[in-house]
């Protein structure tokens, strides 16, 4: 008992897990109290006060511990929380649980930070996509729900057995949100057009599809994670991190091909999770059977806690043998470069919203996954503060696409959905155009934003591996200049003007909402400011990560 205070969050998850259940079922009572009062606002209400509390919840145990641990306190406006806060070492603040299965560590404090933190900004940007599900919303909540209590228990896992359940929790629950919600599942792309006809009907059933392709493959990496993690048992004796962590440190072990295969296997499942290459399609195919919540949440939530397994596992299994970081390099380049040809050619056909988002989610994580696969600490807190400033950047792009997708009209001709339905949007709304061109120069690397800061650091630590680290950062380089034309591309079409009168574009709907105040547009400009001060403070964050893992 004395250790529950570390895990007030997951409680507080757990608890708004079970009450959402019990509102699922008073909401269909409609001579009930909660039957007739409750609204599906008030249910994303519910939850994104859960998501807050259980932010509360990681920070009162840990609050001044984090600080003198990073460093800030030495800013001494935080002296007079006691000794008892700020007086702690850095190894008496790491501990175990279980017999070692779980673990209390600065890392895993921010990991729980960043899962806690992305999923309270998608029930925000979620909110006018979700509203309409009415009685189905609880259902959907119980869902989301469980997906961040499985993240939060894989920050706190300390060997594979207890990584895996968790990162199966978290896959098994994305796969109902899959198949059971979607805004476009019963639309017929033609108006007036008849049902039966097959030809007629637009992602009839492509929820279904998308859920079962994700199942199977799913089934099929975790079968093949499990394969390995017994020869990783076969060889190293243990499966607990810490204790694989102080082999190498003994010289213990010596490079075993069976070892490496085994790590090589692992770490392809966990690639699975994230969607990198190879397995990257399958994220285009979920995109597009999904609504935008799902499709957030997996651009965000699902994939920071992928690149925290990835990093959990890189600090315990990176030490043997360079066999798996030359797989992870290989992986994580061309997932940066066949993701952003995809974003390309979709921006210069025009293509839909929607692909443009999945192929961004895939070549933005690469650059997170690229400083994992070098598998130094340098490198690892580089990716980690890629990550960061994804999940910054990833808000205000979903956040400026689903204000825009809102207020876009519906064409029984054509579809309006596509990327260059942005055109002449600065002229509508000067602070959006703005605030939306920020968070796409930021994806492209442009100097005094935190997506140039975070490359930087990231291709400077990988330097520091040798000279022949020169060679993936050449690919690298061609996938920024892909994506430099793409976000420049965008940002021009933002600026184009209008072909209408008075700056009224026939394409959007007469009372739009660009320039009223709502979730959406707080949210944009928001991650447009963060990505500022993130530029400024990257040497502080570099610090304090380097001294949290």
């Amino acid at each position: 008992m004395e250790n529950f205070i570390y895990f007030i969050s997951e409680t507080i998850i757990a608890l708004g897990i079970i009450l959402s259940i019990f509102l699922s079922f008073k909401m269909k009572d409609k001579n009930s109290f909660i039957g007739k009062k409750w609204s599906p606002k008030r249910h994303i209400a519910f939850l994104g006060t859960v998501f807050f509390l259980g932010f509360l919840g990681i920070l009162v145990p840990f609050f001044g511990d984090f600080l003198k641990l990073s460093g800030l306190s030495t800013l001494n406006i935080f002296q007079n929380l006691g000794p008892s806060t700020i007086n702690i070492p850095f190894e008496d603040y790491t501990k175990t649980l279980l017999n070692g299965a779980l673990v209390i560590s600065p890392f895993g404090i921010l990991s729980k930070f960043l899962i806690v933190t992305s999923a309270f900004f998608v029930s925000l940007v979620s909110l006018p996509f979700i509203k309409v599900l009415n009685q189905r919303i609880a259902s959907f909540s119980t869902l989301f729900l469980f997906v961040v209590l499985g993240g939060l228990f894989l920050t706190s896992a300390n060997d594979v057995l207890s990584l895996f359940i968790s990162a199966e929790a978290v896959s098994l629950t994305l796969c109902f949100l899959i198949a059971n919600f979607s805004t476009n599942k019963e639309k017929y792309s033609i108006q007036g057009a008849n049902p039966k006809n097959a030809s007629d009907t637009r992602d009839f059933g492509a929820p279904l599809e998308a859920s079962v392709k994700y199942f199977v493959l799913n089934a099929i990496a975790s079968c093949f994670m499990l394969l390995a993690a017994s020869y990783i048992y076969l060889h190293l004796g243990t499966l607990n991190f810490s204790d694989i962590e102080t082999l190498p440190l003994n010289n213990l072990l010596a490079q075993s091909p069976l070892l490496n295969a085994a790590e090589v296997i692992f770490f392809s499942a966990l690639m699975f999770k994230i969607g990198a290459f190879p397995f990257y399609i399958w994220v285009m195919d979920v995109f597009k059977g999904t609504n935008y919540a799902t499709g957030l949440l997996i651009s965000t939530t699902i994939q920071a806690i992928g690149v925290i397994a990835l990093a959990k596992t890189a600090l315990a299994l990176g030490y043997f043998g360079s066999i798996l970081n030359f797989a992870l390099i290989l992986c994580a380049v061309l997932t940066l470069v066949l993701g952003n040809l995809l974003a390309f050619r979709i921006v210069k056909k025009e293509g839909k919203i929607k692909d443009f988002l999945s192929a961004n989610t895939i070549a933005s994580i690469g650059y997170a996954i690229l400083g994992i696969s070098f598998l130094t600490k340098g490198s690892i807190c580089a990716g980690i503060f890629s990550l960061i400033v994804y999940l910054t950047m990833t808000f205000g792009l979903w956040a400026g696409f689903g204000l825009i997708l809102k207020n876009l009209k519906t064409s029984p001709d054509k579809d309006t959905k596509v990327v260059s339905s942005i055109r002449g949007l600065a002229y509508i709304s000067p602070a959006f155009g703005t605030a939306f061109a920020i968070c796409l120069l930021s994806f492209a690397g442009f100097p005094l934003m935190a997506g140039f800061s975070a490359k930087f650091y990231l291709f400077t630590e990988i330097l520091r591996s040798g000279a022949w680290a020169v060679y993936p950062l050449l690919l690298c380089a061609f996938s920024s200049i892909l994506c430099v034309y793409y976000c420049f591309k965008l940002v021009y079409f933002m600026f184009q003007k209008p072909k209408s009168l008075n700056g009224k574009l026939k394409i959007f709907k007469k009372n739009t909402v660009f320039k009223r105040t709502n979730v959406c547009t707080f949210i944009l400009l928001t991650s447009a400011a963060v990505l500022f001060i993130l530029f400024f403070m990257t040497g502080p964050i570099v610090t304090m990560l380097n001294n949290i893992l």
